[in-house]
């Protein structure tokens, strides 16, 4: 598994976890469950990082894993949000907090394309 920018990435495997699908060509799944809620743009940076850590939490992360390969079908899973690297305090993605769960939960490295 990977992340990377709707912007950017064309290759297989996409699945969009950002809150909006608005605009998202045929081709993309989505997995909801990993987009973050509702104050994703009220808050800061750190006062987000808890939040959506906390939303992460409630989920099983295996079960997580396993539903996003069997989204991708026989491709790797590419999750897609909006941001575009280089990432810095003032530029980040959640995406970026999904991979660090997966890494903290599981031992997966989830790396950046």
């Amino acid at each position: 598994m990977r992340t990377s920018s709707l912007r950017t990435y064309k290759g297989p495997g996409r699945i969009v976890i950002s809150r909006s699908a608005r605009g998202v060509p045929a081709g993309f799944k989505i997995f909801k469950a990993l987009a973050p809620g509702e104050w994703f743009n009220k808050v800061s940076y750190e006062e987000y990082r808890k939040l959506f850590f906390e939303q992460l939490e409630k989920l099983d992360p295996q079960k997580v894993w396993d539903d996003l390969h069997r989204l991708a079908g026989d491709s790797e899973p590419v999750l897609l949000c909006y941001e575009i690297p280089p990432f810095t305090k003032d530029n980040w993605c959640h995406r970026r907090m999904v991979a660090e769960w997966f890494k903290e939960k599981l031992g997966h490295d989830v790396e950046e394309m």
